[in-house]
């Protein structure tokens, strides 16, 4: 069986291996061993967990741990467990050198580690998007949505956050960003070769792009069908943050 290839995700310039491909290349590695997961605390306001890997003698080996608060953000609002698990047995297995980018922290401590330095916190109530039944009109031509530059008819303003590098069981390679669209909080996801570059370029950033709404697993999606750059839209900001406080 080939060697499951790193999974590597982009937070404002910095790269992470994201825990999904740490797991991959271990069990691949090391199918007799084992990643046991507890429970600390579960609580009304905090989630911890304990991660263990252990060997073919069940000998524990490395240990990680992480904490969550369910206010922080809007995946622990519903996931804050799952999350928490997650970023446990990403921390152990970083320790064990499962990281090709040599970062212990998982991509979403990274994340709000940065967000929380550029004063943008968690905690504020994101908009609940629009059901794909109800879907936004497209915003008039020259109305820009809030950018500077002119927005075309039949196009809608995507600012993107932040962006994941994917491909599909067939190697097909996609986009999975975090973005707002026409002002509301959902997952891009992006497909076309062309676009896939565009986002790159442009991400944090805005867009001009056309597109239609989808609804998988009880949220809505804008799945990207073209997009361009905004004439006279501000440059993306790409510039390297201070990462000195980040507690990890």
């Amino acid at each position: 069986m080939t060697a499951p290839k790193p999974i590597i995700q982009n937070i404002k310039g910095k790269d992470y291996e994201v825990v999904a491909s740490r797991v991959a290349r271990f069990r691949h590695d090391h199918p007799e061993r084992a990643i046991l997961t507890e429970c600390i605390h579960n609580g009304e306001e905090r989630v911890v967990y304990k991660a263990t890997v252990c060997d073919e003698n069940h000998l524990p080996i490395a240990v990680g741990h992480a904490e969550e608060y369910r206010n922080a953000g809007m995946i622990n609002k519903t996931s804050a467990t799952e999350n928490c698990e997650t970023s446990a047995i990403g921390r152990a297995l970083g320790i064990l050198g499962y990281d090709v980018c040599n970062s212990i922290a998982s991509a979403d401590e990274v994340e709000r580690a940065i967000s929380q330095q550029d004063s943008r916190p968690f905690s504020s109530p994101a908009p609940a998007p629009a059901a794909p039944s109800h879907t936004p009109a497209p915003p008039p031509a020259g109305s820009g949505g809030g950018a500077a530059g002119d927005i075309p008819a039949g196009h809608r303003l995507v600012e993107f956050r932040k962006y994941f590098e994917n491909e599909t069981s067939k190697g097909k390679p996609y986009i999975k960003a975090y973005a707002k669209v026409d002002g509301e909080d959902m997952d891009v996801y992006v497909w076309d070769a062309h676009n896939l570059q565009i986002v790159k370029d442009n991400c944090p950033g805005q867009l001009a792009a056309t597109g239609e709404y989808e609804e998988f697993r009880g949220k809505t999606r804008f799945k990207l069908g073209n997009a361009q750059t905004i004439e006279e839209a501000p440059a993306p900001q790409k510039g390297a943050f201070d990462d000195s406080d980040i507690p990890f």
